[in-house]
């Protein structure tokens, strides 16, 4: 008996952080592809169909002191059945996403969604110069988020997600303590230094640096 229960315990454990854990798609890590049809790679659902395709392959860009080898990417504007990528959230959470135009001298536009294709929740910059940019789904229920160009090629290397520490599993409140050395954005999704002025966003949580 004594044995059961602690299976049961760690079975429940093991839920919760699966629950709450930062998650990355690295696509350096992935193989070299081009997918024309609608796949799913490790929790991450990749839209892609003929004529309108989503490539990985070799490029070598620094985004925050990282290399990164190889890309993702749009190679025109994405819709419901082409060129997106989607993936499930449990709750409220902040993406981030590492990205760069698809044509030197043309900036781009990144969408969010959330729930359907069409509800945008947020957009990111994509100009000549590789950055993190990030958007925070704010809802507390779970739920689809949608990735995609607004218009034209852009090339992505990572997508991050990470759960709201202020939000509860089954009601119940986290108590980890926030990362005070956690990355700082402003509300363009633009990381920034922590003496930076002006509303910022650390840990998920929004705060006004005077």
């Amino acid at each position: 008996m004594k044995k059961i229960f602690t299976l049961l315990a760690v079975a429940l454990i093991g839920g919760s952080m699966s629950v709450n854990a930062q998650k990355t798609w690295n696509f350096s890590t992935w193989e070299d592809a081009e997918y024309t049809s609608t796949v799913t790679i490790d929790e991450l659902t990749v839209v892609g169909a003929s004529g309108k395709s989503i490539k990985i392959n070799s490029n070598s860009k620094t985004i925050n002191g990282v290399e990164y080898t190889k890309r993702l990417q749009f190679g025109g504007s994405g819709a419901e059945d082409s060129r997106n990528l989607n993936f499930q959230v449990d709750g409220p959470c902040t993406i981030a996403i590492g990205l760069v135009t698809g044509s030197s001298g043309n900036a781009r536009t990144l969408n969010v969604a959330a729930g359907t294709f069409d509800n945008i929740i947020g957009t990111m910059p994509a100009g000549d110069d590789p950055i993190e940019a990030t958007v925070s789904y704010t809802g507390s229920e779970p739920t689809t988020i949608y990735v995609y160009s607004a218009s034209s090629g852009i090339n992505i290397y990572y997508i991050t997600v990470t759960p709201d520490e202020s939000a509860g599993i089954n009601g119940i409140v986290a108590e980890k303590e926030a990362d005070p050395n956690a990355p700082v954005y402003n509300l363009a999704g633009q990381r920034v230094d922590k003496n930076t002025k002006g509303i910022l966003i650390q840990n998920g949580k929004k705060f006004v640096n005077k």
